[in-house]
């Protein structure tokens, strides 16, 4: 008699992991948040004449081709950069109004932007307009994110009126004119520092040491007198709601530049 021979059923294999949408999109934005990450460091080191798409993607570590499958164009992607600057400072703005209802005044709010500029030197660009770094971001950013920079003119007019109507603001001045010397002082402070570094006695703690001048001088401005802290208080929900609606709006911008 002829040996059995056994009859042996294949061992299945291991389905293939399952891909959702979700982890489609979340590769997605990973992969813009790497050249967005990779396009920050390059503006900063080299400024944005100087950087090629191609240098970005080398950077991020993939093909050029897949940058612009997030990005159209190189001024797009570099103004997506502007952006997510921007919104790291509201969000850090937004966390100490929650933090302390104090910080709405505008000496606070002048104090902690002062140290965020100081920071982030790309921020500080955007601020002074450093056509060495930025090259024509600036112009562009005004022709390409029109709705997004009157959104911004739109928050700083109802920030204002809303210190106004809860008597922070002095009162013997016109509102415009007041929101005018906030914006001119605070940028005359920090285009101004190269100027004035010589007469510096204390370098190691310049920032700190400015910002609280800086503060000191916008409240003895235009903030009213006395620190009744249940004026603040009053204000802040409603100043929350306002920068966390712009925090919304450039969240949105970003998202519809990374094409994702």
């Amino acid at each position: 008699m002829s040996p059995t021979t056994r009859s042996s059923k294949p061992v299945p294999l291991p389905d293939p992991p399952a891909t959702s949408p979700h982890t489609d999109d979340a590769e997605r934005d990973a992969r813009a948040e790497r050249i967005l990450d990779a396009a920050a460091e390059l503006l900063v080191s080299w400024g944005y004449r100087r950087v090629t798409v191609e240098d970005v993607a080398k950077r991020a570590g993939i093909g050029k081709g897949t940058v612009y499958l997030h990005f159209h164009t190189k001024e797009l992607l570099f103004l997506t950069v502007l952006l997510r600057v921007q919104a790291a400072m509201v969000e850090r703005l937004i966390r100490a109004f929650r933090d302390d209802p104090e910080q709405v005044r505008p000496s606070a709010l002048a104090r902690t932007n002062y140290h965020m500029v100081a920071e982030d030197p790309i921020a500080r660009a955007m601020l002074l307009g450093d056509s060495e770094t930025l090259g024509s971001l600036t112009s562009s950013g005004v022709r390409d994110l029109g709705d997004f920079m009157q959104a911004r003119i739109t928050l700083m007019t109802e920030y204002f009126q809303t210190l106004h109507d809860h008597g922070i603001l002095r009162a013997d001045a016109p509102l415009e004119l007041q929101m005018h010397a906030y914006f001119r002082i605070f940028f005359g402070y920090i285009a101004t520092e190269p100027a004035t570094e010589s007469l510096r006695s204390d370098p190691l703690h310049r920032v700190a040491a400015d910002a609280d001048m800086l503060a000191h001088i916008i409240g003895a401005s235009l903030e009213a007198p006395g620190d009744d802290p249940d004026r603040a208080r009053a204000a802040a929900p409603r100043i929350v709601a306002l920068f966390e609606r712009l925090l919304t709006r450039i969240r949105e911008e970003i998202a519809n530049q990374k094409q994702t």
